[in-house]
C-alpha cells in the first residue's frame, strides 16, 4: 500500500500496489477509519507523506 498524508496527519489518499486483494482491501478500510496524528515536526512528515507500507503475513 501506498499513503499519502497531510502535514496535519489527515489521510489524504491511499493505494494498493499489489498483493492479496483481500487483505489490501481491509488494510486500506482500517486506514481510512484510522486517526493519524499530525507528524511532530516537517522533517517526519517529509518522510511519511508519501510512504510505503508492506503488509507480509507470516
Amino acid at each position: 500500500m501506498r499513503i499519502k498524508l497531510a502535514p496535519d496527519g489527515l489521510l489524504l489518499d491511499i493505494k494498493s500496489e499489489g498483493g492479496d486483494p483481500a487483505l489490501c482491501q481491509a488494510a486500506i478500510a482500517a486506514a481510512r477509519l484510522a486517526k493519524i496524528p499530525k507528524p511532530p515536526s516537517q522533517d517526519v512528515y517529509e518522510v511519511f507523506k508519501n510512504a510505503p507500507i508492506d503488509f507480509k503475513p507470516q
